[in-house]
C-alpha cells in the first residue's frame, strides 16, 4: 500500500514539473502543445498560457517552463505554420489568433481564467487578446513586445534625438508610410504572413488597440535594455536603440501606470529574448502577477 501511495505521488510530481508535448486537431489543422499540471489544477486556479514571438516555436520557453509549471498549470503551443504546427489557411491577425488560442484551450478543457505571457510579436497578440475576451483574463506579462503603442511621430523622435535633420526624417516617414510589404520570396508562408500582420500594425500604428485599455488585472510589463548587434547594421542603429529605448520606457510605463496592479521590468542586461537571457525576472514577474490574480480573487 505505501508502494502505491509513492507511484501515486510520484506520477502526480511529474505530470507537473515536467511539460507534456503532443498535437491537438482546430479545424483539420494539427496544432503542437505542451502543458503541464492541468490534471491538478484547483477550481477557478489560473492557468499561465504562453504566446510565443514572429515565427518561434514554442521550446523557446524552455528556460522559464519548468519552473512555472511549479508555480500554475501551464500551456504552450505553436501557432499554425510555426514549429511542429501545421499551416492553416487563415492570416494571424490578433483576432484570429485570439480565436484561435481560445479553441485551443477549449479543446484542451481548460476553462479560463488564463494569465497570458506574450514575447515580441506575441506580446501584441496578447494585448489583443484582452481587447477582444478581457473576461478571460486573470493577467497579462508582456515581454519586449512589438510596440503597440509606437505611431510615426515616435519613430521621427528617435531620428531627431540621434541627430537626423527634420528634412532627412521626414522624407524617411513619408518613404516609410507609402512603401509596399515586400517579404523575402524564399521565406516560408507562415512567416511571411505573420510579417505582413506585424507591417499592417505598424501601417495602422496599431489602430486595432487605440482608445481600448487594459481591463483591470494584474500586469506585469517587461523591456530590455542591451544593444545586441545585428547582421548588416550601421553605426547609427545601436545610437537608434537606445534612443528608442528611452522614449519606449517612458510610454510603457505611462501605459501600465494606471493599472492598480501594473508592473514594470528593465534588464539591462538582457536583449530581445528576456526570458532567456534573464529568466529569473520573467519567472518572478509570472509569479507576482499570479499572486496579485489570487489576492483579487479573494477580495
Amino acid at each position: 500500500m505505501n508502494k502505491l501511495l509513492l507511484l501515486v505521488v510520484f506520477a502526480g510530481f511529474f505530470s507537473k514539473a515536467y511539460p507534456q508535448v503532443r498535437k491537438i486537431t482546430i479545424d483539420g489543422t494539427q496544432i503542437a502543445v505542451q502543458t503541464a499540471g492541468l490534471e491538478t489544477r484547483k477550481e477557478g486556479e489560473p492557468v499561465v498560457v504562453f504566446e510565443s514571438g514572429f515565427g518561434t516555436p514554442m521550446g523557446h520557453w524552455d528556460t522559464i517552463l519548468e519552473a512555472v509549471s511549479k508555480l500554475a498549470p501551464v500551456v504552450a503551443y505553436d501557432r499554425a505554420g510555426i514549429g511542429d504546427s501545421q499551416p492553416d489557411q487563415e492570416m494571424p491577425t490578433i483576432k484570429n489568433v485570439a480565436d484561435k488560442l481560445r479553441k485551443v484551450v477549449q479543446a484542451l478543457q481548460v476553462k479560463p481564467p488564463y494569465v497570458l505571457v506574450g514575447h515580441s510579436l506575441g506580446g501584441a497578440y496578447v494585448r489583443g487578446f484582452a481587447v477582444y475576451y478581457p473576461q478571460e483574463l486573470a493577467g497579462l506579462v508582456i515581454i519586449d513586445p512589438a510596440d503597440f503603442t509606437e505611431t510615426y511621430e515616435h519613430i521621427g523622435q528617435y531620428m531627431l534625438e540621434v541627430g537626423m535633420s527634420r528634412a532627412h526624417v521626414d522624407s524617411a516617414l513619408a518613404q516609410r508610410r507609402s512603401e509596399p510589404f515586400r517579404p523575402d520570396p524564399k521565406m516560408p508562408t507562415s512567416l511571411q504572413e505573420e510579417l505582413q500582420v506585424l507591417f499592417d500594425l505598424r501601417r495602422s500604428e496599431f489602430a486595432e488597440f487605440k482608445d481600448k485599455p487594459l481591463p483591470n488585472i494584474p500586469v506585469s510589463f517587461i523591456t530590455s535594455g542591451r544593444y545586441d548587434l545585428f547582421p548588416n547594421a550601421k553605426p547609427i542603429d545601436e545610437a537608434l536603440f537606445h534612443a528608442k529605448t528611452k522614449f519606449r520606457v517612458a510610454r510603457w510605463m505611462k501605459f501600465i501606470d494606471p493599472l492598480p496592479k501594473g508592473r514594470f521590468f528593465y534588464s539591462a542586461n538582457a536583449g530581445h529574448f528576456v526570458h532567456r537571457d534573464d529568466p529569473g525576472l520573467v519567472i518572478s514577474s509570472i509569479e507576482l502577477v499570479l499572486k496579485d490574480a489570487q489576492g483579487s480573487k479573494g477580495k
